[in-house]
């Protein structure tokens, strides 16, 4: 029997937005819990922190085009809640946006120095990475149970 055209849409649609949470909150949770120890233990936090500017613009873009494909879901649904989610996560995205070009600007490339106060400004950085975490945390439960 031929799977309908609108179910297989659906379905593929439900499997593009598991395997994007899965790369964008796993992703996150990857690199801090793994990449960033070890390269700071191996080659040292500036330097480390040199590698992490370039990597964070990826994860910032893939944070984008989660959040794009959540406000989808949430028009597709109707969800007042997903729609929040959404809100929240692009304010946290456009936050790590501002927050890594600032940082970024405070790293001298050709001395790989950083200024003293780097470390300050970085923790709010990493709050608002908290605050995203979070988020990618519970999003789960609302985005992919099964509807009524």
């Amino acid at each position: 029997m031929p799977v309908p055209i609108a179910a297989l849409r659906s379905l593929l649609w439900n499997q593009f937005l598991v395997l994007l949470w899965a790369v964008w909150w796993g992703g996150l949770c990857f690199y801090a819990v793994v990449v960033v120890p070890v390269a700071t233990e191996q080659i040292g936090s500036v330097e480390q922190g040199f590698i992490t500017r370039l990597v964070t613009v990826w994860h910032n873009a893939i944070h984008g085009v989660f959040v794009i494909s959540l406000a989808v879901e949430a028009y597709r649904r109707r969800n007042r809640t997903l729609w929040g989610f959404a809100g929240l996560l692009a304010v946290v995205g456009m936050a790590l946006w501002y927050w890594h070009s600032h940082l970024n600007s405070m790293m001298d490339a050709q001395a790989k120095t950083v200024p003293s106060d780097f470390y300050d400004q970085h923790a709010i950085y990493l709050w608002i990475t908290a605050i995203e975490w979070g988020l990618g945390l519970i999003l789960p439960y609302w985005l992919f149970r099964p509807r009524e």
